[in-house]
C-alpha cells in the first residue's frame, strides 16, 4: 500500500508541476534576422533582360543610369537608317530584339502584361533561340501566355506590331510600358 501511495503522490507532483510550467505553447514570436536583397541591372539580376547583340540591337538600350532596358521604336531614337516610328496602316516585325534568361535557382513561368492605350496592336513573341526563322508562327505569344524558363534557360523575344486598320497616324503612341514578371 505504501508502494500505490508514493506513485500517486509523484504522479500528483509531476502533473502540479506541469499545471505550474505550463505547456510550452504561445501565441505569437517575433525576431529580427538579416536579409540582404541587392538592385542589378536588368542583365544581372535574377530575370536578366538584355539585347540579343542581333540586327535589331539598335533599338534595345540601357538606361544608363540604373540599368533598365529599354525598346526604343520613336523618333527620340537615332538609328543607322533614321527611322521615326512604324508605318500607320501596316504590319511590322522586328524579329530577336531581346532576350529573357532565368539567372535564379530555380524554374519560373515568365509572362508579360503591357499599358498603354493601343496594347492590343502590339505583340511579344518568345522562342527558344534567334535561329527560328518564324518567331511569330513558331513562338508563344507572351501576355496570352506564358513560358516556363529553367535555371539557365533562355528565350529570345520577338516584337510585331499590327497598325492595319488602326486608324493611327503620325506620332500616335502604341504602348507606354511592358512588365515582365517571373513566378516560381
Amino acid at each position: 500500500m505504501q508502494r500505490r501511495k508514493f506513485v500517486v503522490g509523484v504522479g500528483s507532483l509531476a502533473a502540479s508541476g506541469a499545471a505550474a510550467m505550463g505547456t510550452g505553447a504561445f501565441t505569437s514570436v517575433t525576431a529580427s534576422r538579416n536579409v540582404d536583397v541587392a538592385v542589378a541591372n536588368d542583365s544581372a539580376a535574377y530575370l536578366g533582360l538584355s539585347s540579343t547583340g542581333g540586327a535589331n540591337e539598335e533599338y534595345v538600350t540601357d538606361d544608363g543610369s540604373s540599368g533598365t532596358l529599354s525598346i526604343d521604336l520613336d523618333a527620340g531614337q537615332s538609328v543607322a537608317g533614321g527611322g521615326d516610328g512604324v508605318n500607320p496602316n501596316a504590319l511590322t516585325e522586328i524579329d530577336h530584339l531581346f532576350q529573357i534568361t532565368n539567372q535564379g535557382t530555380q524554374s519560373v513561368d515568365v509572362s508579360l502584361s503591357k499599358s498603354g492605350d493601343n496594347t492590343d496592336l502590339i505583340g511579344f513573341y518568345a522562342v527558344d533561340s534567334s535561329s527560328v526563322s518564324d518567331p511569330y508562327s513558331n513562338g508563344t505569344q507572351l501576355g496570352s501566355d506564358s513560358v516556363t524558363l529553367d535555371a539557365g534557360e533562355s528565350v529570345v523575344v520577338s516584337l510585331q506590331i499590327d497598325t492595319r486598320g488602326s486608324g493611327l497616324g503620325d506620332s500616335a503612341e502604341i504602348i507606354s510600358g511592358v512588365t515582365i514578371s517571373a513566378t516560381a
